[in-house]
């Protein structure tokens, strides 16, 4: 009895929903858009780039790694990048604002959209010295208004079918020992 009512209750939702599916299918599309198939490192690049540019932060070393299980939804996949960044607190700022807003994609043409969480921010001011000891600064040294440091991003795609091959390996691997960027 209590199963048929479910059923019955479900019936209603999908109903309700009809005469909005042709909506509802588009955005689904818009939002698959988002999630490739594969890691797309270079359009990950790319995108971290771009928006780096952008906010006038220097862009140093991106680190991803292998795509594993998304612990969110079993459809996903998560590649966590690590991130290197050198820049004005403001710029790191808006930095990350358009990181977070690369699920909208700034030039979608040439960089598509990527949903891509910020888990992470750890930066010191660039005046630091190792030593503690200030004479020793070099005058190249980074301005005490600078930062430094890492930024760690959960970047996701769709997670393979169990029918198909797994993610291949190598291109992560080879860009997990850390591309340099300019």
């Amino acid at each position: 009895m209590a199963e048929s009512q479910s059923l019955r209750d479900q019936i209603k939702a999908l109903e309700a929903v009809k005469p909005k599916e042709a909506e509802l299918k588009a955005e689904a599309e818009l939002a698959k858009a988002e999630f490739p198939t594969t890691p797309a490192l270079p359009g990950l690049v790319d995108a971290l780039q771009d928006a780096a540019s952008q906010s006038g932060v220097d862009l140093g070393t991106v680190a991803p790694s292998t795509p594993e299980a998304s612990t969110v939804n079993p459809l996903l996949a998560e590649i966590t990048t690590t991130v290197g960044v050198n820049g004005g607190y403001f710029e790191i700022q808006d930095l990350l604002v358009r990181l977070e807003n690369l699920v909208k994609g700034s030039d979608p043409a040439r960089v598509p959209p990527r949903s891509v969480l910020v888990e992470s921010v750890n930066l010191t001011s660039g005046s630091d010295d190792a030593t503690g000891d200030s004479a020793a600064a070099t005058p190249a040294a980074a301005s005490p208004d600078e930062l430094e440091g890492n930024i760690v991003l959960t970047v996701f795609q769709l997670a393979q079918s169990s029918g198909s091959s797994s993610t291949p390996a190598a291109p992560a691997a080879t860009a997990s020992q850390g591309a340099q960027v300019r």
